[in-house]
């Protein structure tokens, strides 16, 4: 009787050659315009696509040169840039961020006793960074505020949770740290990152200044609508000269960012270059991310740390679309791998990093498109599992296609909120409208949202605009008793290169009457914080203080001396 044979075990790479198809659905669904993808293996080389254009418009194919936004893949060069002060002598990774920062001065004094250079990286500060999000950008690819007003906004962020205890990330800590590599180096950003690290790895086509690049190299900046249509965006967002350049504000290409890679698995190995030495403090645990957990999940300095079989994406948009009970896991359990990551996001731009020590094997997925869900972690997950052929049962083109469902979803329940809170607009029972016009500015004074009356005059529609800025208009409609509202549907939110935000109270300005004229409202302008909205005042209305305002809530005494 003849032995019985068993098919054939294909390479890599023609395994990756057949998962072309899947590579190019999950785009098509997720809306992306173009991506540029490198996968090295043991590492050698082994597979590159391009999917789609850089340029729809002028049908400019995408390539291992296309230069993309790389969002907060950016982080990891901060880390190692800091590092580079640290082998100097000039700071530690302990060195409090005060002692080298002198305008930090949180209002809580333990937070400016105790932040450290770690901290600020490892997104274990405490502080709750979503409200000065809210502030500094809104769409359309602009800066609200100027880089010298930093300071402003961190010394009054609010404390999410104690130092040290939990995790939450937190992109104003590579603010500071941007701040600090030019402070103690004496060079701009741009400079140090350049002469200190980039060219001792020959990344030349990586910087924080797009003038740097041919144009024609530049892939252009789309946003996915929800019929899967990539929308060219008009307006990218510039970093350059902003308090986020180091937050994410680099430009590359997949060759470069690959060289970034493969120099960070050297430098883990104890073969990289000097300029890495000190990686292995970078690669390390900082703060536990999402517990419990069984297994590995934590952050490092600009990397995610996981061991597989787990949860991953866990710094990009497909982390909320499902519990975390619910959430698809990458790996099988007999074959347990450590995995290095980290995901970017800009206007326009998504991308994801992976990297695998044991086997120096790496995962570059660039896209210039905010995709339906995050098509880059979907991407790199289904190279993955073909890679290290992992049965884990997940088909990454059905998740990416139920990931799109839910984010739209999340739109259209904001969308069926408002409606259920719509009253009609009653004169007499509701100041008229135009005396809600005016210039309304937060305690701080930083942000001012000018209400202003629609070119049309709609009788319950009026027009907001943040900072004033006629790029930042929104219409504010009437929603209920002296509420108004200022949703936007998923595409309006996406042809405004908005970033994904569906929490109902986030768009709600609910405004406090006297003397039947509007002097304020209260915007919970960080979800996450739904208890503490910010309280803007129209000018020329007093500030109640807090005492006054708690006394304004309590019943009126007839006091015996009076």
């Amino acid at each position: 009787m003849a032995e019985a044979t068993s098919a054939p075990q294909r390479l890599p790479e023609e395994r990756l050659d057949r998962m072309k198809k899947s590579i190019n659905d999950i785009c098509k669904i997720s809306g992306v315009a173009g991506a540029s993808i490198r996968v090295v293996f043991q590492g050698e080389a082994l597979f590159t696509h391009g999917y789609g254009f850089s340029d729809i418009e002028k049908q400019s194919p995408t390539s291992p040169d296309t230069i993309y936004g790389i969002g907060s893949i950016t982080k990891s060069i901060i880390a190692a840039s800091l590092s580079l002060l640290v082998e100097e002598g000039k700071l530690n990774w302990d060195t409090r961020v005060c002692d080298l920062l002198p305008d930090f001065r949180h209002d809580d004094p333990v937070i400016t006793q105790l932040l450290t250079i770690t901290d600020i990286l490892s997104h274990r500060s405490g502080l709750a960074g979503g409200g000065g999000m809210s502030l500094s950008f809104q769409g359309d690819g602009e800066m609200l505020l100027a880089e010298n007003k930093l300071y402003h906004v961190v010394n009054h962020l609010p404390i999410l949770f104690p130092i040290r205890q939990g995790w939450d990330y937190f992109v104003w800590g590579y603010a500071l740290a941007g701040e600090i590599i030019q402070k103690v180096s004496g060079k701009s950003l741009e400079s140090f990152v350049r002469e200190r690290l980039l060219q001792h790895l020959d990344m030349n086509d990586t910087s924080f200044k797009l003038g740097r690049f041919d144009p024609q190299r530049l892939a252009e900046p789309y946003a996915a609508l929800q019929d899967g249509t990539p929308h060219h965006l008009q307006h990218r967002q510039q970093f350059e000269d902003t308090f986020f350049e180091a937050s994410g504000g680099l430009f590359s290409s997949t060759a470069d960012v690959m060289k970034w890679a493969m120099a960070t698995l050297d430098a883990i190995d104890g073969s990289g270059a000097k300029v890495l030495s000190g990686m292995p403090n970078m690669i390390s645990s900082h703060a536990a991310i999402l517990n419990p957990s069984l297994r590995e999940r934590s952050y490092g300095l600009g990397w995610v740390r996981t061991q597989l079989p787990g949860v991953v994406g866990v710094v990009g948009d497909n982390i909320g679309l499902w519990n975390m009970e619910d959430q698809p896991v990458l790996g099988q359990k007999n074959k347990p791998i450590f995995m290095l990551y980290h995901q970017g996001s800009t206007v326009g731009y998504y991308s994801h990093i992976a990297l695998f020590p044991e086997t120096k094997s790496a995962v570059v997925v660039l896209t210039n498109s905010i995709a339906l869900s995050d098509a880059p972690d979907w991407i790199s997950r289904a190279i993955i599992q073909t890679l290290f052929e992992l049965e884990d049962g997940n088909d990454y083109v059905q998740l990416a296609a139920q990931a799109n469902s839910k984010q739209i979803a999340e739109y259209d329940t904001l969308a069926s909120g408002i409606a259920l809170r719509r009253k009609p607009f009653i004169a007499n029972q509701v100041p008229p409208i135009e005396s809600f016009v005016g210039k309304y500015t937060n305690k701080s004074g930083l942000c001012c949202i000018e209400i202003l009356p629609t070119a049309s005059g709609e009788a319950t529609t009026l027009e907001l605009r943040f900072q004033g800025h006629a790029l930042q208009s929104y219409q504010l409609r009437y929603l209920c008793d002296t509420t108004f509202e200022w949703s936007l549907s998923h595409d309006e939110s996406k042809k405004r290169g908005r970033y994904n935000i569906t929490s109902l109270d986030y768009f709600l300005f609910k405004f406090k009457v006297s003397g039947g004229k509007p002097v304020s409202f209260t915007w919970v302008f960080d979800p996450s914080l739904p208890d503490h909205p910010e309280e803007f005042v129209v000018h020329g209305a007093p500030r109640m203080s807090p005492l006054a305002r708690v006394c304004s809530m309590m019943p009126k005494l007839r006091l015996p001396w009076r």
